[in-house]
């Protein structure tokens, strides 16, 4: 696989040979494409000029917004965000786009994007995403990347199996999977047990998946309710001996991003973990 981060979160530089310095300055081979718009025909000749030379995979172009935003004229904004980053990383060869199935959340809130709401359990909501992701992919087309979405647990796209149940229903070839198997541990029981959750959203998903997340869960001190926070990979109960075993299994070429870490320190630390447990089971990163 390829080890990548998010380095654009620490990084004051949108430069993509800074870029590249930083990721080879901590052996990642991979890496979310710095920011660049698909007006910007110059800069991402030189992107992917820099990546190519560097042998470096783009590893996505993230839409980061709400496809299924309540207010219409937001709704309209988004999907065509979705679509011109999209089209965007089929320019660029980008492994994939990923974005969230959406939310009926109102709020202005950070994550409101994947954010409650009761009618995100509905089959109206299901039906929505089918919807909305299958107009996408049919305005874009794309031929180099694939659409992926990531399960998040407060939206009908909240575990493996609602994800194949959508891939089959919208029956398009440019849908694939963007895994992150912490946004799956919902409940006590796969939070000590992700080892079994893993290989379930692989043994569903398969070669359907394109790239993954890196990152880590914890219990929160309360133990009356159940809570569950992100943590830096290495902290946490996920288990990443089974997690980067089954990644091997898919590609040499998959992306493995580092992400929601607060600065290069947790980064760093994130890495050596991941380099750790992968030379344990003898997976290359």
């Amino acid at each position: 696989m390829r080890l990548g981060a998010t380095i654009a979160d620490y990084l004051a530089s949108s430069d993509p040979e800074v870029h590249v310095a930083e990721c080879r300055k901590h052996g990642y081979r991979s890496a979310p494409c710095p920011e660049v718009s698909i007006e910007q025909g110059g800069r991402i000749r030189a992107i992917k000029r820099a990546f190519d030379d560097a042998d470096l995979v783009i590893a996505e172009v993230p839409a980061w917004v709400n496809p299924l935003d309540p207010d219409e004229h937001k709704r309209r904004a988004n999907l065509d965000t979705i679509a011109q980053r999209l089209a965007l990383a089929d320019e660029l060869e980008a492994v994939c786009c990923p974005t969230v199935a959406g939310s009926y959340n109102d709020s202005d809130e950070r994550d409101s994007h994947a954010g409650h709401h009761p009618k995100n359990f509905t089959t109206e909501a299901f039906d929505a995403v089918v919807q909305w992701v299958r107009a996408v992919l049919d305005q874009v087309n794309p031929r180099r990347t694939k659409l992926t979405l990531e399960i998040c647990p407060w939206t009908t796209l909240d575990g493996p199996q609602a994800y194949l149940d959508l891939i089959e229903a919208v029956g398009h070839p440019g849908l694939a999977v963007h895994l992150d198997p912490a946004n799956c541990v919902c409940d006590p029981r796969t939070y000590y047990g992700t080892p079994a959750m893993i290989n379930r959203c692989f043994d569903l998903l398969g070669s359907r998946i394109r790239s993954c997340h890196a990152k880590d869960v914890h219990y929160t001190l309360d133990a009356r309710t159940v809570g569950i926070e992100e943590v830096v990979p290495g902290r946490g109960v996920l288990d990443y001996r089974t997690f980067l075993r089954r990644i091997g299994q898919l590609s040499s070429e998959t992306p493995l991003i580092i992400e929601h870490l607060s600065g290069e320190r947790e980064f760093n630390e994130a890495a050596g973990f991941i380099k750790q447990v992968a030379r344990q089971v003898g997976v290359s990163l």
